[in-house]
């Protein structure tokens, strides 16, 4: 437990013997005279005799460990407080495995250290006191573990490199996986194993292993030695962090507005914080959001901004720092993410029967609504109601063309199309369609009077040389129902209205009864297929990324509806999403390769409906615009989640594609593209780093294509909170009948007991102790002797004589001088 950082000063420890032996040679020897008239006064002169020698030995003792003591401290003794953490048992040829807490949280700085460098200093420490023969097997724990090296202890400076280039990702720990690592199936057999584990005992690294049944399923052989050495703090750490949130994914174009919500929450238990969030793009802050937050609160405040020019900005929330704070974790002040503005969106109508009277026209409500609100102000305010702005309105280039102008050039450049009582395409005209929503296009099918829906359904919905893959999972049958016969009309009910899905979802108003009040003249009967193939692939809960807020869910929305709709559309190849009275879909959704169709079971004219001049016409139909919108050619994530995968993909035609992915810090990693469905896909696995993601795709055999997206990767939300901590008793829970043994190494303890691999010095302590020991010495040898050596009737002179300085330092030396 103790050593001397000089230990060969203590050869010095003989002269602690020296005033021994001045006491032994000075000793007096008296002579005994036997005089029977001094028998009383000898007898006095014995007991004084006896008190002075032993004061004397007293003075001897003080003065031996004076001089004791005085070597000590020379020598510089040092406690080692740290020897439990470096007993490694019994025998050599041991199996260590050091699992090293990677997570954000342990770059938290306390007495100007983080936990991560106390965890280095820990491990290098152990490593270095590890027998030739015992193997050292470092895993990194991230959300993934990372086995660093396995190798015997011989090449201690290759161990040392390896432990010092270690360095913290962004993301959780998981001791689950890590565990598994060690101990799983697929893991080496190990024998005589000690598990260091070097954490700062954050919660949120423990979930998996909390949410597992240890009893049925040990994580941990029974024999094996597992110390927990906890690097963190024992302090309460008061965090404020901004935990999110990225934009919504979404096509975000010039004149869209794209809603930020910086969401910031205060950890602490007592303390209330005033904040204040910047958000900045491309380093140029366009708002400052203040925020007060009491304890345990989480805050989430809107910014509304519209882009003017396209191109990749990156954005950032940030808290405001001052001089004042004491924020001790103040990486997860800050959140990215990245917005890939695109030029306005390209939308074709295709107009199955142009007239020159507008009200005959077919396209004349769609033309109206895709274009209605810009400068209408009030007419804007109803719709922004409806979850409709009137910039999204702006970002709409619209073009109309008639049938026999289309064509797979008309299409090179469309986002979606719309098809308006089409009754006179040929093949070639349903081939470009069905090829351009496979590409990922949307769709948009009103049928009308000019439409056979025979040959809808035999020619349009399925491809003429592959019957068994189908544009639309669905038949046409011919219409029914008559203008002039009001029994024959139809009405969509609220029961029927899938208010989860997001075109639907801002209808959700039953006091206004939203779709219900339209009557349907007539209509055509949709006939849902079942079992046949499509090119559709199986729609996510929310299918496509949403073109504008438009298709943000409301408040009203129910999530488990939402969940049983996914899990419908998972299954599903086309699927209503409202229904007429007598059970016939009024519109359905169907996929197609990578694209949207949306089919309407009639026609967007007053000529079978009063729809069109209902006031939800107009956000309806731009809602089913933003819905089906066509992907971007180069897509991306905004944000990504450390340590996940990112999926980067391109369109078709840019086949064959390659890229690379620049990450935070510069380094660059080549992109391989595989075919997936139409689109040619990549995925980015090195996210650890927090910081923005710079990816270059080049592609194209007939015509060169290159761009270039950004995406964000952030710190883990759940490392943000200091409040939840593992405790002892929890770890021998979740770990029964491992040989469990927990080291206290915070920053407390090692400010307290020195740093790992360092010991504790007492040296200081020892001085107090000699002056202590010099002052009693000092007052024993000049004035517990002084009664015994001064005669009684001396004169003052004499007195003051025998207390002079010259006196004190004879009598201390033990000479027996006299001032």
């Amino acid at each position: 437990m103790f050593s001397a950082l000089n230990p060969l000063l203590l050869y010095a420890l003989p002269v602690a013997a020296i005033p021994i032996i001045l006491h032994l040679l000075t000793l007096h020897r008296l002579k005994t005279v036997e005089l029977s008239t001094f028998r009383f006064l000898f007898d006095s002169y014995v007991q004084q005799r006896r008190r002075m020698k032993f004061l004397e030995a007293l003075i001897a003792l003080l003065r031996t460990l004076f001089l004791l003591f005085l070597v000590f401290v020379v020598a510089r003794p040092a406690v080692k407080h740290w020897n439990e953490l470096f007993g490694f048992g019994q025998g050599t040829g041991r199996d260590v495995v050091m699992l090293l807490d990677s997570s954000v949280s342990m770059n938290t700085t306390t007495a100007g250290m983080s936990s991560f460098d106390r965890a280095k200093s820990a491990a290098l420490s152990i490593a270095e006191r590890l027998g030739t023969e015992d193997r050292l097997t470092l895993v990194r724990v991230g959300s993934r573990p990372e086995e660093v090296f396995s190798r015997f202890t011989t090449d201690s400076e290759a161990i040392r490199d390896k432990i010092e280039s270690l360095r913290v990702g962004s993301s959780r720990a998981n001791l689950y996986a890590a565990l598994n690592h060690v101990f799983g199936p697929e893991a080496p057999a190990r024998s005589n194993t000690k598990v260091y584990l070097f954490t700062d005992g954050q919660g949120s690294g423990w979930r998996e292993v909390r949410e597992q049944d240890v009893q049925a399923e040990r994580l941990v052989p029974a024999d094996t030695e597992f110390t927990v050495v906890h690097v963190g703090s024992n302090e309460a750490v008061s965090n404020r962090a901004l935990i999110g949130d990225a934009p919504r994914r979404q096509r975000t174009l010039v004149g869209l507005p794209v809603r930020m919500r910086p969401r910031v929450v205060n950890h602490s238990k007592t303390e209330t914080v005033d904040v204040t969030v910047s958000v900045l793009l491309d380093e140029k802050e366009v708002a400052r959001v203040p925020m007060t937050l009491k304890p345990g609160e989480t805050q989430t405040k809107e910014v509304i901004h519209i882009p003017q020019e396209p191109g990749v900005l990156k954005g950032r929330f940030e808290i405001e720092r001052n001089e004042a704070s004491t924020d001790r974790f103040p990486h997860d002040d800050s959140f990215l993410f990245a917005l890939n503005v695109e030029p306005p969106l390209k939308v074709l109508i295709v107009n199955g029967h142009p007239v020159l009277d507008p009200l005959e026209n077919e396209t004349l409500f769609l033309t109206t609504a895709l274009t209605v609100g810009g400068d209408d102000e009030p007419l804007a305010a109803d719709l922004a109601k409806m979850g409709v702005s009137k910039e999204f309105v702006r970002s709409l280039e619209l073009r109309e063309i008639p049938e026999p102008q289309l064509n797979a050039e008309t299409l090179r450049e469309t986002s979606v199309l719309i098809v308006a009582n089409c009754g006179a395409m040929n093949d070639a005209q349903f081939t470009a369609i069905r090829d351009f929503v496979t590409r990922g296009g949307g769709l948009l099918i009103f049928p009308g009077d000019r439409v056979n829906p025979d040959v809808y359904t035999k020619q349009f919905f399925v491809a003429a040389t592959n019957p068994d893959q189908r544009l639309v999972a669905a038949q046409f049958i011919a219409a029914d129902g008559t203008p002039d016969k009001p029994e024959t009309f139809q009405h969509i009910t609220p029961d029927t209205i899938d208010f989860a899905h997001p075109v639907l979802s801002v209808f959700d108003h039953p006091e206004s009864r939203y779709l219900t009040t339209a009557h349907f003249y007539r209509r055509f009967p949709i006939k849902l297929m079942t079992g046949v193939p499509t090119d559709a692939k199986a729609a996510p809960a929310v299918a496509k990324p949403a073109v504008a807020d438009a298709a943000k869910a409301t408040p009203n929305d129910k999530p488990a509806e939402k969940k049983s709709v996914a899990a419908e559309r998972a299954t599903a190849k086309c699927w209503p999403l409202a229904a007429f009275a007598d059970g016939q879909p009024a519109l359905v959704e169907s996929w197609c390769g990578e694209g949207i169709v949306l089919l309407a079971a009639f026609p967007a004219h007053t000529r079978w409906s009063n729809l069109p001049l209902k006031p939800e016409f107009v956000p309806l139909v731009l809602r089913m615009v933003s819905h089906v919108a066509q992907r971007p050619a180069l897509d991306a994530p905004s944000v990504v989640l450390p340590e996940a995968k990112a999926e980067i993909s391109v369109t078709g035609d840019w086949e064959p594609a390659a890229g690379k992915v620049t990450n935070a810090a510069g380094h660059t990693t080549p992109l391989t593209f595989l075919r997936s469905k139409s689109r040619l896909v990549s995925v980015v696995t090195d996210t650890a780093d927090k910081g923005y993601y710079t990816v270059d795709v080049k592609g194209g055999r007939a015509a060169a294509k290159a761009g270039t997206t950004q995406f964000a990767v952030n710190l883990s939300p759940d490392e943000s909170n200091f409040q939840d901590a593992v405790r002892e008793d929890q770890l021998r829970e979740w770990l029964p009948g491992e040989k469990l043994k927990m080291i206290d190494a915070s920053a407390q303890a090692q400010q307290e007991h020195g740093e790992i691999g360092n010991q504790q010095e007492i040296w200081r302590p020892l001085i107090w102790i000699m002056f202590a020991i010099i002052a009693v010495e000092f007052l024993l040898s000049t004035l517990g002797t002084q009664k015994l050596d001064t005669d009684e009737d001396a004169t003052i002179s004499e007195r003051l004589q025998a207390i002079n300085p010259g006196t004190w330092v004879g009598r201390m030396t033990g000479g027996g001088v006299k001032g």
